[in-house]
């Protein structure tokens, strides 16, 4: 599904300054948690797999298996084609990897007990507003997942920016989350209540079949400070689906440039840094 026409329960849009956040992700650094345990004739399917920078390092692990990459945005798809293909990975046979459009809260193209992994990064924060839409997900990906397979999610749960005098944590996280949420309180907001939404969707959390951790990512010195201010810079921009998820949420104006004046500070701080924190789950079917 092209960004025009992108499913409500997705707001933030696939500009350029979006993008290049979901392109700094690697299997290395985004599914470090699940590498151990994939064998290479595994089957992998990666759901909202965005421009496929991890889905491609994934498909270097099962290097006799097969990896798709589903996301619901057709513009998105045409990038990590483009990916696979600059890194000579083939489209058929071993070591293989598709993709295509798919849509985890809808019936997926795929018979039952399909795959031996099915990993997701960040989708699970955008499984809003209704509390429904979370275990609609989780169930279809049980349905196609084989009997002994991994399911492996990664979701940000929290990010902070220091020093913490320039007001970041509220300005952007704060504020960010409301985004993400539209403007409903997050409590009890699907990326931090994994355990409890793995439960619900039937894998045993009793029996050892489910593993809870947490990994972060770390920026800090000055050109990744910059780099990081033009990103929030350009997603706060008029036009941008990112800053309109902000409005949409209630945050006003005046908060938006409030925003945009502590980053730039926070961004010419020699020692400032900034850490985001991801919940890392495991569970075996």
């Amino acid at each position: 599904m092209a960004q025009h026409s992108q499913p409500s329960n997705y707001t933030q849009g696939y500009s350029n300054c979006t993008l290049a956040t979901h392109q700094l992700r690697t299997a290395e650094s985004d599914a470090a948690f699940l590498l151990p345990h994939i064998k290479k004739i595994d089957c992998i399917l990666d759901v909202g797999c965005g421009p496929g920078t991890i889905t491609t390092g994934l498909a270097k692990y099962a290097s006799e298996g097969t990896t798709i990459g589903i996301d619901i945005s057709t513009d998105v798809l045409q990038k990590a084609k483009a990916l696979a293909a600059e890194d000579n990975i083939p489209p058929q046979g071993p070591g293989s990897i598709v993709f295509e459009e798919g849509n985890v809260l809808e019936r997926l193209a795929y018979t039952d007990n399909t795959f031996d992994i099915v990993y997701c990064s960040q989708v699970f924060g955008h499984l809003l507003p209704s509390p429904d839409l979370p275990l609609r997900a989780l169930a279809e990906i049980r349905r196609v997942l084989k009997a002994g397979g991994i399911l492996a999610t990664r979701d940000g749960v929290d990010q902070h920016f220091y020093p913490r005098s320039l007001d970041l944590d509220r300005l952007w996280g704060e504020n960010q989350r409301r985004g993400l949420h539209k403007g409903a309180p997050d409590a009890d907001s699907p990326e931090t209540s994994m355990p409890a939404l793995f439960r619900a969707a039937g894998f045993g959390a009793d029996g050892g079949k489910v593993h809870i951790g947490a990994g972060t990512r770390v920026f800090s010195g000055r050109e990744t400070r910059k780099w990081l201010a033009w990103r929030a810079t350009g997603q706060l921009q008029p036009g941008d689906p990112f800053r309109q998820s902000w409005l949409d949420a209630g945050i006003t104006e005046d908060e938006i440039q409030q925003t945009l004046l502590a980053v730039g500070k926070w961004a010419e701080m020699e020692d400032a840094w900034f850490v985001a924190v991801q919940c890392e789950m495991l569970a075996w079917k």
